[in-house]
């Protein structure tokens, strides 16, 4: 008797599940959604397993075209998960997104190359123009609550690394590697192969507060103002410059 009442809730979760997967997600995205969640979506079609939304507004990030397949092997782990294909400015990303059934949301293999002077305004820091392009491969985001910053586990690679304005430098290759850390990115970031080259570590805080530390030497002609921040902000270090930098990002 036992069995037959286990087989028959298996069979009617199973039964629950494909209907909701089937359903219409113009009707029931929307209801599955948190009303906090900062998370609009539009143009709406195909079901729950999968569909398309010609719009997804996540606070300052906007996909186009977005498409999504549910994973149904996540279930097994103890999630629920779907892979996403996105258009970010005409450029492409994918990635996956889940929840756990007793976790916080998050995002994992994201992976996109974006313009370098993009990435810099979606982080909030529109500080110069650079040139060259982004690689990101980012194994992990989680943790963004009550607009923190979330914290990041990944890889970002800038090649050709080249500032165009307000001032002109070279730096070759820059890669930043991150690891969350109690709910905080941490990382080690380098550059090489330009005018400048760097090897420190980061970190950033939900609150956006972040800082920066490690040793600048220099390898050809730099701009003078590059000269003047580091006789200002820099100590001579081991033939080279020690450099300690924090701030806070605002949106």
């Amino acid at each position: 008797m036992k069995d037959r009442w286990l087989l028959l809730s298996v069979g009617v979760g199973a039964l629950v599940l494909f209907v909701l997967l089937r359903a219409p997600a113009e009707k029931l995205l929307p209801r599955l959604l948190p009303a906090s969640a900062p998370v609009q979506l539009s143009g709406i079609s195909g079901t729950i397993w999968s569909g398309r939304a010609l719009q997804l507004a996540v606070e300052r990030v906007t996909l186009e075209r977005v498409s999504w397949h549910f994973r149904p092997l996540a279930l097994f782990l103890g999630r629920v998960e779907v892979g996403l294909n996105a258009q970010l400015d005409e450029h492409p990303l994918s990635a996956r997104a889940g929840k756990g059934w007793f976790s916080e949301p998050y995002l994992k293999a994201v992976r996109a190359t974006l313009p370098a002077t993009e990435v810099l305004s979606l982080a909030g820091m529109n500080l110069a123009q650079l040139g060259g392009s982004v690689e990101l491969d980012l194994a992990r985001i989680s943790g963004w609550q009550d607009s923190a910053f979330p914290a990041i586990s990944g890889s970002a690679r800038w090649t050709p690394a080249r500032v165009v304005a307000p001032l002109v430098l070279d730096l070759g290759t820059v890669q930043l590697i991150t690891r969350a850390e109690a709910g905080e990115t941490r990382g080690e970031l380098s550059a090489s192969g330009g005018a400048l080259s760097f090897k420190g570590e980061v970190g950033l805080s939900p609150d956006g507060r972040y800082h920066l530390q490690g040793d600048v030497r220099k390898h050809r002609a730099v701009p003078e103002a590059v000269d003047n921040f580091l006789a200002t902000f820099a100590e001579p270090h081991d033939g080279g410059y020690r450099v300690e930098w924090s701030d806070q990002i605002r949106f």
